[in-house]
């Protein structure tokens, strides 16, 4: 029998094995999405890595063993490793988890969050064991062995969403586990009957196991979309349509019982209405009527205010509709042009498919337009102007969860995408956002002072007269205008407030006596009006600084570089809400940030308690080598990944689709990184000196390109496909020289101390597991400039270290 497989059968398992491990991280994102409020792409990063560095220290230790035994080894690693994946993301689904924090029950919570997490972390530390030992016995083929795990990878991350067409997220981890059982099949040890008889042990396993519990995932109780499954149990609602895709499971479902229509005022009788949800979460509302004449119920709806400021026949862009509501509320009031923005096409065929007829022919009114966009890049590139903006996604936007939706990245509410909009108005033209009331008020403000930031980037100095804000008793809304609001129209807001019985909070010219009221909310003791027009009053005024800095809440005007307009945590309030709210504190506490930290406290600490008597152990033997190898592979691990991330943010935005970006840069990264490290072995004689050059210059061109993509106006006019080319060529070349150091170092190992790598793997891994927080950390905080100077810094450090490195030379001690 065989120990050591062969290269060709080392290179297939690796290939192989990685990818499935990559489309199992990317599958893992997708049902956390749909059980939860996030898809916790940080996280998940850090459980695949802190299962990558577990398995170096495991390596280490069994280095001997395991390497006498590779064949068999290996092939026991991949088939568990496919059958984990499917059977540990059930066990998973039965630990109950959710973000709708009872404090008194805090401690249950966490050690059931623990549990899920460490199921899931399984398949990550066997399949990262069996990467890990192939590296180990590849001999001088370390360098095509580890482009091998790059190019896997990058087919992982590119196959996964196209799986997602066709594969419900449930069923996702089964699929990826069949990918790495055929990764077994290339160095399974025995007679072809033996191999045989194991993989079918590993499918008899996986298929009982799939028997007794189909595949399924469980929702956390507090989304809509549980509550409408115990509706559908009960036969009070039906499910009228689903479309699959990368982007979320599209769901339609209609019942008498449903009546989610966004700021709809009292005494309104809704019609039948079909609710759309997008992994769980509620998105929108589709009326079931057939006509403008028959859509009456919409002028109850907050945003119907617009219009009776709006010019007649108004030009409407409606960024980020789905179910029509604000489609029929601009047709009713004669709108020339409609102009519907949705980045997600599976919507659209949603709606005029299984839902024509039930109201989802209202995209086909003779004057609608529907553009498959962001709408952010969509508002920076068309050539129209519009005389009503509405930021419909906004009013979908829960101000609960936990405060979880703080993790999201929201490229249209930031001073730029703000600006961007004001910019396609005409000048009697009205940018509308709507969102609900919170108490104590965070998003309104922030909002606000974005608005504030917006107008004067665009020359505005005196921002007051440009606002109008209204309110009822469940939602605020802002209007902005790119010139000040006439003293007719000003009147004209007066009657609309009486008319509709709305609340005035700002004006120009408001007067005392016409705050908060007929609706009364909380304000300050020493004036009549409430907390939002006190907070207009502030950011409209010289102290608008102060006040943002001292508010309870973060309400910092975000930009591109921090995109986080829901995330609103400010660490230096918690004692006082501990304070004012005793124990139930965190039910108030935004815990977006919080959360972050407690993910990189809790990776850290379990990253440091697995390697940190591995390093123990060396120093008390005395052995050489080990510090210098875990710094320099420790750098990598952790300069990666930061980049990877920041270049993550600006390609979103570059080439306008969340979902094309991120399989672009993890795809790219990953690709090139693996030609890298194929033509790396090229480079044998004077590897330090090549290392630090090509470190140089890595360094200089991310500087080069993450400064050039902050203006990304050369992309505008140019179709997707030129949009991806464009980001796949700004990404090539830095992919490509970070594809060196990693199988540079790993070779300089080979030829000093071998029992090094599995060290090495383990120290990469584990920094990588910290950098997946710390991106967050960072960007959240500071912004992603910060990030990528982090990221820039450790690349740096590694070239100093790399001369460090143990080498040929170092005959003392090869273990």
């Amino acid at each position: 029998m065989r120990a050591t497989p062969s290269a060709g059968g080392l290179i297939w398992l690796v290939t192989l094995l990685a990818a499935s491990l990559l489309g199992f991280e990317v599958s893992l994102m997708r049902v956390l999405l749909v059980a939860g409020w996030h898809h916790f792409a940080f996280v998940v990063i850090s459980v695949a890595l802190l299962g990558f560095g577990a398995s170096g220290t495991a390596l280490y230790l069994t280095r001997r063993w395991v390497v006498r035994h590779a064949a068999i080894v290996l092939t026991f690693l991949s088939l568990a490793t496919a059958a984990t994946m499917p059977i540990c993301t059930g066990l998973a689904q039965h630990v109950p988890i959710e973000m709708t924090i009872a404090p008194a029950l805090l401690g249950g919570l966490i050690g059931r969050w623990l549990l899920y997490w460490a199921l899931l972390t399984v398949p990550f530390f066997l399949g990262a064991a069996a990467l890990g030992l192939a590296l180990m016995v590849c001999g001088g083929r370390v360098a095509v062995v580890y482009a091998g795990n790059l190019l896997g990878s990058a087919a992982g991350a590119l196959a996964a969403p196209l799986l997602m067409t066709v594969v419900s997220p449930a069923w996702l981890p089964l699929v990826m586990g069949c990918g790495a059982a055929l990764a077994a099949a290339g160095v399974a040890a025995g007679s072809p009957a033996r191999r045989s008889a194991a993989i079918a042990a590993c499918a008899a396993a996986v298929g009982l196991f799939l028997w007794l519990d189909p595949p399924h995932v469980r929702l956390d109780a507090f989304k809509r979309g549980a509550q409408i499954q115990r509706l559908a149990a009960q036969d009070a609602v039906e499910r009228v349509g689903r479309v699959l895709g990368p982007r979320s499971v599209l769901e339609a479902y209609r019942g008498r019982v449903l009546h989610d229509i966004p700021f709809l005022g009292v005494g309104q009788d809704p019609p039948a209405i079909s609710v759309l949800l997008a992994d769980g979460h509620w998105v929108g509302s589709v009326l079931e009527v057939q006509s403008a004449d028959e859509a009456g119920i919409v002028d109850g709806m907050l945003m119907a205010s617009v219009y009776d400021l709006a010019p007649q026949g108004p030009r409407v862009a409606l960024l980020g509709e789905t179910g029509g509501l604000n489609i029929w509320l601009a047709a009713r009031h004669a709108a020339r042009a409609i102009d519907v923005v949705q980045p997600d096409r599976r919507l659209t065929v949603l709606l005029r498919g299984p839902l024509r007829n039930l109201g989802g022919a209202v995209l086909d009114l003779p004057n609608v337009r529907v553009w498959p966009a962001e709408p952010r890049h969509f508002i920076e590139h068309t050539h129209d102007s519009f005389d009503v903006i509405q930021l419909v996604m906004t009013e979908s936007s829960a101000a609960g969860s936990g405060g979880i939706g703080g993790l999201a990245q929201d490229y249209l509410l930031t001073i730029e995408g703000l600006t961007a909009c004001l910019g396609r108005l005409e000048a009697h033209g009205l940018l509308a956002v709507g969102r609900a009331i919170q108490s104590p008020p965070r998003d309104n403000l922030k909002l606000l002072a974005t608005v504030v930031e917006a107008l004067r980037s665009l020359g505005v100095v005196d921002a007051s007269r440009h606002v109008v804000i209204l309110r009822d008793y469940l939602a605020v809304l802002t209007l902005v205008k790119p010139t000040p609001f006439s003293d007719a129209q000003i009147q004209r807001v007066r009657a609309i407030c009486r008319d509709r019985q709305l609340t005035p909070v700002w004006f120009s010219g408001i007067q005392a006596q016409e705050l908060n009221q007929p609706d009364a909310l909380p304000g300050p003791t020493e004036g009549p009006g409430d907390w939002l027009n006190h907070a207009a009053v502030q950011l409209f005024g010289p102290a608008a600084d102060r006040f943002i800095d001292e508010w309870a809440f973060d309400i910092r005007p975000p930009t591109d570089t921090r995109p986080f307009f829901s995330d609103f945590c400010r660490l230096s309030s918690i004692e006082a809400m501990r304070a004012a709210y005793g124990d139930l504190w965190l039910t108030r506490t935004e815990l977006a940030f919080l959360f972050v930290l407690a993910a990189a406290v809790s990776v850290t600490v379990a990253a440091v308690a697995m390697i940190l008597p591995l390093a123990l152990i060396r120093v008390a033997q005395g052995r050489r080598g080990g510090w210098a190898t875990a710094a320099y592979f420790g750098c990598l691990g952790l300069g990666y990944l930061l980049l990877e991330m920041t270049f993550l943010a600006h390609l979103t935005v570059l080439i306008g689709d969340s979902v094309l970006a991120a399989a672009v840069t993890i795809g790219g990264f990953l690709f090139f990184s693996g030609l890298g490290s194929l033509v790396s072995r090229f480079l044998g004689r004077r590897r330090a000196q090549n290392v630090r050059w090509i470190i140089l210059c890595l360094v200089v061109g991310a500087l080069v390109e993450t400064i050039g993509l902050r203006h990304w106006e050369v992309a505008a006019g140019l179709p997707v496909a030129g949009r991806l080319a464009l980001g796949l060529g700004l990404i090539a070349p830095l992919a490509f020289a970070m594809g060196f150091p990693m199988p540079m170092g790993l070779a300089r190992l080979a030829g000093g101390m071998p029992g090094l790598i599995a060290w090495a793997w383990g120290a990469n891994g584990f920094a990588s597991v910290l950098a997946a927080p710390l991106a967050m950390v960072l960007a959240m905080t500071w912004g992603y400039h910060i990030t990528t100077a982090f990221a820039l810094a450790a690349y740096l450090a590694a070239g100093v270290v790399f001369g460090l490195l143990p080498q040929a030379s170092w005959t003392t001690d090869r273990s």
